[in-house]
């Protein structure tokens, strides 16, 4: 008799080591979000205030490309998204936080004070900074326009030619079309579709000449 195995229950535990790397890529992020803030401070003195507000901030952001190459996309981000906010500075923006009794309350404050709020917040008030000044995605960015739809091309006209094949099958259908005519089953579909087409089939009285010319 064979023994039968069981699979040990698996305990759910919080493993000290997971915990720990999670913690870490918070850490992480917060720091990540707070360098990129300071750099952004710093690199706003270079803001050209006689260039339009687009320009204004593309030519700072060109400066350091070479820095986003290697420090990746989210850096890049985070980073231009605080020099926007020093870019529009006394722009007015409205913003959602969380006072200290718990209940989310709207601020009216300066893109710039922004810069001290949490990153949702801050996120916010870029979005209606850039609003304010028009500057939306850059041109071939974000989702391409839709095709117009293209017209269903017409069918191609039905192939008329008869071939080889068409022929001998036919011919050998009209050599056994009695047959089939004076055949139960045959008999019934042939007058059936006979009369879907608008013809009518009907057998000549025994004895009755059928007058007729035969088509070769």
């Amino acid at each position: 008799m064979t023994a039968t195995t069981t699979t040990p229950a698996i305990v759910g535990h919080r493993d000290p080591a997971a915990a720990a790397l999670i913690l870490k890529a918070g850490k992480a992020a917060a720091s990540m979000f707070a360098a990129c803030k300071e750099g952004a401070t710093i690199a706003a003195a270079q803001l050209n205030p006689a260039l339009p507000m687009a320009e204004r901030i593309e030519t700072v952001m060109a400066l350091y490309a070479a820095d986003f190459a290697t420090a990746g996309h989210n850096v890049k981000a985070l980073f231009k998204d605080a020099l926007t906010l020093h870019a529009c500075g006394q722009t007015p923006v409205t913003v959602t936080v969380t006072d200290k009794a718990g209940k989310k309350v709207e601020q009216h404050i300066t893109a710039k004070a922004a810069l001290t709020m949490p990153k949702h917040a801050l996120k916010d008030a870029v979005k209606q900074a850039r609003e304010a000044h028009g500057l939306g995605r850059k041109s071939g960015g974000g989702r391409k326009p839709k095709a117009a739809a293209k017209m269903p091309a017409a069918a191609p006209a039905p192939d008329m030619t008869v071939t080889a094949s068409e022929i001998d099958g036919f011919s050998a259908w009209l050599e056994n079309m009695e047959a089939y005519l004076t055949d139960v089953i045959f008999h019934q579909k042939i007058v059936a579709r006979a009369i879907e087409c608008g013809f009518v089939i009907t057998k000549a009285t025994k004895g009755k000449i059928v007058n007729g010319a035969a088509s070769a």
